[in-house]
């Protein structure tokens, strides 16, 4: 069976294949013949720009160059119908009409999964995400990673991948404490006794209700040194078990809460004593300081700034419980692992990755950690940015802003249509729309019509082709049914580079072409017609396609894929 991955594979390297027979050693090594959709349609479906990427090689014109390659070239392709020279140099590839109706066929028959190339082929990936600290509910913020995180993973795991979402929470040092004090305060000011929350503490209301069901469960006797371990531990599970309510909300479920408290204090000390091993230029990597401060000479690595690791009171700075995490996770033998962070990560993740480079080899490092940051949500009303009023008082939390929205369908969805390193204006007049104008609304809209076509079909009599034959192809021959095929080919590709760039703002892009492009055809051609079964039967394939693969994708996003609306 050909997929779209497969022709494409097979003609980039037909296409290799000619420019060697043709130049011999004088194509480097690495020379790809990359083959991309073509940028306009009217010179074929295909591109490939190999003639202007060789011109400085073999010193010759691109158009002579391509006129070269399409003597050599064996166009006995599967799929492909003929070949042109377009522009300064463009290879043009048309696909033809039976390989585009019986990719459109399948689609329709086993839906996206059948057409996606087995790249993880069962390959184990973590993916780390959220790792907010369990000191409260999570935020805006937060819900951008969440679904980013998810989203990824759903794509990896189409993709072949074995999956394992993975949550890491700092439940040791400095924050546990202020939060385990900020709850001691409310508890003991609810008993009639007087404190102030700590600095940097915690004045959410969240805590006043924690304090409430502290006393329930332990009366009244609590006292804040005495009892310090009680009040941390209490905080903390209140904390998990709030942000994992939240994350139900989107339809989020961990394999794995790690803690840091795991790694404290053996792994992190034996990571430090690692590092302490490893001279750069004939110096120690880790050195101490005049006031006790142990450092990590990361300028010998080639980051900008030295780091204090261990502070002159014997607790850790973030970075080396996170260094003893990541190596952790190499311990796991995982063939992937993907980190997802928040730009106010980013000097840390690189920090950390160039201390595991230093420790682990750069290439098994750049080979399986990936690294996704992603920018910050502004939300905006009327144009403008806006705070929303919250339960805090200090923050738009992950659970206000899907109340407010009023479905996380359109919540996950919206923070899905930019790339995740753009920063993200949430509009919510847009986000609370039921129309059109919702780019929620106009995909699942789109769902929502076909099946209405396919319930009107029934009741009519007509139902698509049950097996495949060369006869469909020659029923499709107008324009838009040629239109919506050659979109319908290109989604099983899209899809596998958003998994590899691990960009999942592309499948939004992919639903949004796809819903315009029935929409189109819809609008040029009649479906269900009574008095041309055949056509409406062929028709109504294209249309049970477009519906398969868009409720695929929704899936993927996490987001339903309506039959009414």
């Amino acid at each position: 069976m050909m997929t779209p991955a497969m022709l494409r594979n097979e003609l980039e390297r037909v296409l290799e294949s000619s420019v060697r027979s043709i130049w011999g050693e004088t194509i480097p090594d690495d020379f790809r013949a990359v083959v991309t959709g073509a940028n306009d349609l009217q010179f074929g479906d295909l591109s490939c720009q190999a003639a202007m990427r060789l011109a400085g090689i073999v010193k010759d014109n691109p158009r002579s160059i391509a006129g070269k390659i399409t003597e050599a070239l064996d166009v006995s392709i599967e799929g492909i119908s003929a070949v042109s020279i377009d522009g300064p140099g463009f290879l043009n590839f048309r696909l033809n009409e039976g390989y585009l109706t019986s990719t459109s066929f399948k689609l329709a028959s086993g839906g996206l999964q059948l057409l996606l190339p087995d790249t993880g082929a069962g390959r184990e990936a973590l993916v780390e995400f959220v790792s907010s600290n369990p000191t409260g509910p999570l935020t805006v913020g937060h819900c951008r990673q969440a679904v980013l995180g998810e989203t990824i993973s759903s794509l990896l795991e189409v993709s072949g991948w074995k999956v394992s979402r993975e949550y890491y929470f700092n439940d040791s040092g400095r924050q546990m404490a202020l939060l385990g004090e900020s709850l001691a305060v409310r508890y003991l000011s609810a008993e009639g006794g007087e404190a102030a929350i700590p600095d940097g503490g915690y004045h959410g209301s969240y805590i006043i209700e924690w304090a409430a069901d502290l006393k329930a469960e332990y009366g009244t006797g609590l006292k804040w040194e005495s009892d310090r371990d009680t009040f941390i531990r209490f905080a903390e599970e209140k904390a998990i078990k709030m942000i994992r309510s939240d994350l139900s909300l989107l339809g989020i479920e961990f394999d794995r809460y790690f803690s840091e408290s795991e790694l404290i204090p053996g792994a992190v000390m034996d990571a430090v004593e690692k590092l302490s091993a490893i001279t750069v230029d004939g110096s120690s990597l880790v050195y101490q300081s005049d006031s006790g401060k142990l450092w990590v000479r990361f300028t010998a690595l080639g980051r900008p700034e030295d780091r204090v690791m261990i502070r002159d009171d014997g607790t850790y700075t973030y970075r080396m419980p996170d260094i003893a995490y990541h190596l952790d996770k190499f311990s796991r033998n995982y063939d992937l692992m993907v980190d997802i962070f928040g730009a106010d990560h980013l000097d840390t993740s690189r920090d950390v990755t160039a201390a595991l480079e230093c420790l682990l080899g750069k290439e098994d490092v750049r080979e399986k950690l990936k690294v996704v940051i992603h920018q910050f949500v502004t939300l905006v009303k009327d144009g403008r940015k806006v705070k929303m009023s919250t339960r805090s008082g200090e923050f738009v939390t992950l659970r206000e802003l899907i109340n407010d929205v009023g479905s996380s369908d359109v919540t996950k969805y919206l923070f899905l249509t930019r790339r995740a390193e753009a920063h993200m204006d949430f509009d919510l007049d847009l986000a609370r729309k039921q129309s059109s104008e919702n780019p929620v609304y106009y995909v699942q809209y789109a769902h929502a019509r076909i099946a209405g076509i396919l319930r009107a079909a029934g009741e009519a009599g007509i139902s698509s082709p049950h097996e495949f034959s060369s006869s469909i192809a020659e029923l499709l021959e107008g324009e838009y049914e040629r239109e919506l095929m050659r979109l319908l080919e290109s989604v099983p590709v899209n899809v596998t580079a958003a998994a590899e760039e691990m960009e999942p703002h592309r499948l939004t892009e992919i639903l949004a072409d796809l819903a315009a492009g029935f929409h189109r055809f819809y609008q040029h051609v009649r479906v269900v017609d009574t008095d041309n079964m055949d056509i409406s039967a062929a028709r109504l394939m294209l249309c049970k396609a477009c519906r398969r693969c868009i409720r695929d994708l929704l899936g993927i996003l996490g987001v339903n894929a309506p039959d009414r609306m």
